[in-house]
């Protein structure tokens, strides 16, 4: 969500000799090819590795290089703090959290324009770049896939026995913040088997390192040689997910990062919404498949469900799934890819 803030920042400040993004590692390594950026700098906030700097390593090292800006997005009052002890002379951001001290452009989040806090996520990064004179009308966000990520994908395909040419739905049902936003692993495994089976759909399912089981238990559910997991592999690059993704026809995701990256990659998204609110993180590319119940708790935006049933997630029902990718794909009975016999699904809710 910050590619349209970075993109305007490199555009309209033309006399910048080094633009560095700085975070932690994964989130710049979703950022990888991206013309904008010169250089990276990543941290861990306790880490105890000689090769990743710690807040403190983090500090010393961005004195070392002598920044004269930096613009801050995040609104922690740490962020705010590691801009101060940088040394650079200019440090932009938000008046929040008690750090409007620590910067020589607090830019307040409500004036005379609204509530920027209450815009999409996207819009209230942007505003930042709108302050120092940057244009900001291009709200769509951006990722880039290497030819050397292409090539593990293609690999990945190889393995799995899968055909680069046929339909390839990428499922992730996980959330590396939040259990409330889980889409259940049964949900999963019949969706991904009923769209291998009737449409002649491959279905990968995606996961990140910590997510091995929760993928495998999907796919091992499915059953099917047609649904595979990526947690079958040693190691899961980051590079790998956004070339699987730039391949799939379809990617189904929860409210969480993959969504965003493949948005980013102006895939057919479908987002599952539970406890969190669309409009908070609503985006400018391809318009998403958005289902979501209509509960009296929703939205709730807790980590756990407050009334422990998950119901806002357990309630996505995999026919309401399935029949939203069909939509996505423009796919029928009558187009050839594998359907047998009839498939009633009920209608999906937005």
């Amino acid at each position: 969500m910050a590619t349209p803030t970075l993109r305007a920042l490199r555009a309209g400040l033309p006399d910048v000799e080094e633009f560095c993004v700085v975070g932690r590692y994964a989130p710049v390594a979703v950022l990888e090819g991206a013309p904008w950026i010169d250089s990276t700098i990543t941290f861990k906030p306790r880490s105890t590795e000689l090769k990743t700097p710690s807040r403190r390593g983090l500090v010393s090292k961005l004195r070392s290089r002598g920044f004269d800006m930096m613009v801050l997005l995040p609104n922690s009052l740490s962020a705010g703090l590691i801009g101060y002890l940088s040394g650079a002379a200019r440090r932009v951001g938000y008046a929040k959290d008690g750090r409007t001290w620590l910067l020589t452009d607090a830019i307040p989040s409500r004036d005379a324009d609204g509530d920027h806090g209450s815009r999409p996520t996207i819009d209230y990064y942007l505003h930042l770049a709108k302050r120092l004179g940057c244009e900001t009308h291009d709200r769509t966000m951006q990722l880039f896939v290497s030819d050397a990520d292409r090539v593990l994908a293609r690999d990945l395909y190889s393995q799995f026995h899968f055909d680069w040419d046929l339909p390839t739905v990428l499922f992730n049902t996980a959330s590396a913040t939040s259990q409330a936003r889980l889409w259940p692993v049964g949900h999963a495994s019949r969706a991904a088997k009923l769209l291998a089976n009737r449409y002649g759909v491959q279905v990968i399912v995606h996961c990140g390192p910590q997510d091995r089981d929760r993928a495998n238990a999907i796919a091992f559910g499915a059953s099917h040689e047609k649904v595979k997991s990526m947690g079958e592999l040693v190691n899961i690059p980051i590079g790998l997910s956004k070339s699987l993704m730039e391949q799939a026809s379809v990617v189904v995701s929860t409210d969480s990062g993959p969504r965003h990256m493949a948005v980013a990659l102006n895939k057919n998204v479908v987002t599952l919404f539970g406890p969190t609110e669309p409009k908070n993180t609503h985006t400018y590319n391809r318009p998403e498949s958005i289902l979501r119940l209509k509960m009296d708790c929703q939205p709730c935006g807790k980590e756990k469900c407050p009334l422990v049933h998950n119901n806002c997630m357990h309630g996505l029902t995999y026919p309401m799934v399935v029949q939203a990718v069909v939509d996505r794909m423009g796919i029928s009975a009558g187009d050839g890819l594998g359907f047998e016999g009839s498939c009633a699904l009920p209608g999906r809710v937005a």
